[in-house]
C-alpha cells in the first residue's frame, strides 16, 4: 500500500528555530557575534558575497552575511551605537582614525545584526541621534530605513549607506522586546569590542 500524504514539514523553519541553543549551551554570549550588513564597494571582494542561491552581489548594494542575502534597501532598528577608533591596516601611516560601530535590529524579524560606519560614511548616524532628541524617543523606538548614494571625487566613486526616519515604533510587543534587547546591549557596554575589528573588512571605502 502507497504511503498517504499527510503535508506536513517537521523541520520548517519555526521548528528549527526553537532548536538554535541545541549543542551551543555553554558558549560564552560574548563569543558570538552579530551578523554583518556591508555595503558593496568597487574595491570588494565580489565573489564572497553570494546569496543563498549563488547570485553575486553589485556594487552599491547591501549583502547580510548572515542571511547570506543581497538588500538594496532595508528597514530596521538601532539599539547600540559607540564612538571607536580603528587603524586602516592599508593605510597605516593615516594615524587613528574614528568610526561608529551600531547593532541593530531587523523590522522584520527582529534579528541582530551589525555595521560600522568609517570615513565619508561616519555620520550616517547622525539623523537618528537628532531624531531621539527632538521626539524624545530612544533609539530602538525609531524605525529607520537604510539606502545608498553614490558620491564622486578625485579618486573616483564610492557608494555611502543613507540612513532616513520612517517614523516611532507604537507596537507594544515589539517596543517590549525591542527595549529588552537594547538593555542588554546597553549594560555590556564595557564588554562590547568597538576598537578595532579583528578582520580586515572587505568592502571599506577605500577613500
Amino acid at each position: 500500500m502507497k504511503k498517504e500524504e499527510t503535508g506536513m514539514v517537521k523541520y520548517n523553519d519555526q521548528y528549527l528555530a526553537g532548536l538554535v541553543k541545541i549543542g551551543m549551551r555553554k558558549v560564552d554570549p560574548k563569543d558570538i557575534r552579530p551578523p554583518q550588513i556591508k555595503l558593496i564597494q568597487k574595491s570588494s571582494a565580489l565573489g564572497d558575497f553570494l546569496d543563498a542561491e549563488g547570485k553575486q552581489a553589485n556594487v552599491g548594494e547591501f549583502f547580510h552575511t548572515g542571511r547570506l542575502q543581497i538588500l538594496k534597501t532595508f528597514e530596521a532598528y538601532i539599539l547600540f551605537a559607540a564612538k571607536g577608533k580603528y587603524t586602516d591596516r592599508l593605510k597605516p601611516e593615516a594615524g587613528i582614525l574614528l568610526q561608529y560601530v551600531a547593532i541593530g535590529a531587523m523590522a522584520d524579524d527582529l534579528t541582530f545584526f551589525g555595521m560600522t560606519f568609517r570615513k565619508s560614511a561616519i555620520f550616517t548616524l547622525s539623523p537618528l541621534f537628532t531624531a531621539v532628541i527632538s521626539q524624545k524617543r530612544p533609539m530602538f523606538a525609531i524605525k529607520v530605513k537604510f539606502e545608498t548614494k553614490e558620491l564622486t571625487g578625485d579618486k573616483g566613486s564610492w557608494f555611502i549607506p543613507v540612513l532616513r526616519i520612517k517614523g516611532v515604533e507604537t507596537d507594544e510587543v515589539t517596543l517590549d522586546i525591542l527595549e529588552r534587547q537594547a538593555q542588554i546591549f546597553d549594560q555590556k557596554t564595557d564588554e562590547l569590542k568597538v576598537e578595532e575589528e579583528e578582520e580586515e573588512p572587505k568592502g571599506e571605502v577605500p577613500f
